[in-house]
């Protein structure tokens, strides 16, 4: 009975940690929370940022990639803000990288403000990508493609 009980005990610690252990998952979208900005002497308002799996149609194929975002909210309107960010990414398994200007312009918007709102796209190819912008130094948005 002794033996049973020790099988028992080990089978139910064997299934309980199988159910407790998932999967990796591959995140297809990131964010960045907003930071506060100065995009000139006049436009300051704060920017937030965000990442996700995008197909990118080259000729006549569709190849894997990363489409960035940025939020750009001046705040105050005074007819001439726009913010520029310069978004870097890494693809960490090929080593492939890239970056690219990002501007948005802030515009009247009846329910949220003085939003500004610009996105680009990135041919990234398969694999985990980091993103980067200069909006937010030190982080980084990391995405599965």
């Amino acid at each position: 009975m002794r033996q049973f009980r020790l099988v028992v005990a080990f089978g139910v610690a064997v299934f309980a940690g199988w159910l407790g252990a998932g999967t990796a998952q591959a995140e297809a979208s990131a964010q960045l929370e907003a930071v506060p900005v100065v995009a000139s002497p006049t436009c300051g308002g704060t920017v937030s940022a965000e990442a996700q799996v995008a197909p990118v149609q080259t000729e006549d194929r569709v190849e894997d990639g990363v489409r960035v975002a940025i939020n750009y909210d001046a705040g105050v309107y005074d007819g001439s803000c726009a913010l520029t960010v310069t978004a870097g990414w890494t693809n960490l398994d090929t080593g492939a990288s890239g970056s690219d200007d990002i501007t948005a312009v802030s515009t009247i918007d009846g329910h949220y403000g003085f939003i500004g709102y610009a996105n680009t796209t990135f041919t990234t190819g398969q694999g985990a990508v980091v993103v980067t912008l200069s909006s937010h130094p030190g982080a980084e948005m990391r995405i599965t493609t």
